[in-house]
């Protein structure tokens, strides 16, 4: 039987800026296990704070960031290693499965930690499950799954006899384009013997270049499906027996953070959301804002795809928790707006539509960038629009002017740039063009520099309007 019940939940890039610490340029490709969640990836998520800074509540998660910083989690789908060419044994040591042995730009040597408090995925040996794996970057290659042999032991670090391939898929299909929350996405059935806490490392091996990523997920066999625990400061996970009797009856369940769309098309949409950090939560359900009809619910996957909708059609959706055990439900989230394409063909980067003459309303503007000088100047750049107005933007063009001589490297994420001189233009994504009043939209870029500074953009300008 497929189960779905994945969780590649997301902190909303419309809602909290992306603070990127100084850092080597990133490498041309990204990406990293979503489902079952890798380290780096749960890290980020369990730390990524509504100011954009990264504040880990694992414990884990929390001693990795005190050992090697926040680039990594900034980075998170760039554990990696340029030369690794598909190598394992003999090449990339035990001990230092998880980091592909650290030879990549961003130090992840802490996450090989041999600890049993990293964020767990529950799950049932024997079944099979869609895995998820995030494609920041696309490009052809060979993804090898491996699951610890039964008898593991976590406490002791992992190495290449612990390890069993137990899957290995050729160019598997994605849910949409890069630079984004989109994914690679393939079947696996795990073994039936393992019982209780196990590691799956997860390989990707590019076929277009010896660029290879690393991913280390902690799972628990335990007759779970996809539940997610050690998130939000729960603490450290003791591999617990399924027991019909709930464990929290009488706990209101709390708000989760705000939702995000993506992999948008004609008919369908990816919700996806961060998981409530206090009380009971058995489920979440997905509310139509205008009418509070229940579009979607789900049994604690932080995540659904909405079928069966209009194209070229604007929706405005919530999301809340419930917790059936007593029947109550939490405060509704902050209103997520997509618009559905208008057919399911990829049409490629949004053309840059001409900005009103019109003024779209108040709106303010938080600029932020890493910058490193020598002989590779670089940057990398997160921008946050914040429509301060009381009506929605739509088809929102951010616009600014760079005074330094900067360059932007294209494509980015999560907006369409394009540069002319020394005026940048920024287009809203497909899948959100519209900025609700109150709400915002981030997107990032690298660039290069002179070498001799980066001084911060001026002349912000939304659809038109000037911004603070």
């Amino acid at each position: 039987m497929r189960r779905l019940a994945a969780l590649a939940a997301a902190v909303v890039l419309g809602a909290t800026g992306l603070v990127v610490a100084t850092a080597p340029a990133p490498a041309e490709a990204h990406g990293a296990e979503v489902f079952p969640g890798s380290r780096q990836y749960f890290c980020w998520l369990d730390g990524t704070s509504a100011g954009g800074d990264i504040v880990p509540n694992n414990p884990a998660c929390a001693d990795a960031v005190a050992a090697s910083g926040k680039s990594p989690l900034y980075n998170w789908f760039g554990n990696l290693d340029s030369n690794g060419a598909g190598r394992t044994v003999g090449y990339v040591p035990d001990g230092r499965i998880c980091d592909g042995g650290g030879n990549g730009p961003y130090d992840f040597e802490p996450y090989n930690a041999p600890r049993t408090d990293w964020p767990t995925t529950h799950l049932t040996a024997g079944e099979t499950y869609e895995f998820q794996h995030n494609n920041w970057a696309q490009h052809p290659g060979r993804f090898d799954v491996y699951v610890t042999t039964e008898g593991f032991d976590p406490t002791a670090e992992l190495g290449w006899d612990d390890l069993e391939l137990i899957d290995s898929v050729v160019n598997p299909p994605d849910t949409g384009g890069p630079g984004d929350l989109n994914y690679y996405y393939w079947d696996v059935t795990l073994p039936a013997d393992r019982t209780g806490r196990h590691i799956v490392f997860t390989h990707w091996v590019r076929s277009d270049s010896n660029e290879n990523f690393y991913s280390c997920s902690d799972v628990v066999f335990d007759g779970g499906n996809g539940e997610v625990t050690g998130l939000g400061g729960d603490g450290p996970d003791p591999s617990p027996t399924p027991t019909a009797d709930p464990v929290c009856p009488d706990e209101a369940p709390g708000t989760p953070d705000p939702a995000m769309a993506s992999a948008v098309k004609a008919t369908s949409a990816h919700v996806m959301w961060a998981p409530s950090r206090s009380g009971c939560v058995t489920g979440y359900d997905v509310l139509d804002a205008a009418d509070g009809e229940v579009l979607a619910s789900t049994d604690g996957s932080p995540m659904v795809d909405l079928t069966g909708l209009q194209p070229e059609t604007e929706y405005a959706v919530t999301v809340r928790a419930r917790n059936d055990n007593t029947g109550e439900v939490s405060a509704e989230t902050a209103v997520l707006t997509f618009t559905t394409l208008a057919d399911d063909v990829d049409p490629g980067p949004t053309p840059t539509p001409t900005p009103t003459a019109e003024p779209a309303g108040a709106c303010e503007v938080d600029y932020r960038a890493s910058h490193w000088g020598g002989g590779n100047a670089g940057y990398t750049a997160s921008v946050t629009v914040t429509n301060t107005s009381d009506a929605p933007v739509t088809s929102w063009v951010l616009q600014f002017e760079y005074p330094g001589g900067q360059r932007v490297d294209v494509p980015g994420w999560s907006a369409a740039l394009t540069q002319s001189g020394t005026t940048v233009t920024a287009t809203h994504p497909g899948w959100s063009s519209t900025i609700a009043a109150g709400q915002s939209a981030t997107f990032g870029f690298n660039g290069a520099t002179t070498g001799s500074g980066h001084p911060e953009p001026t002349s912000f300008t939304l659809n038109g309007a000037t911004c603070a």
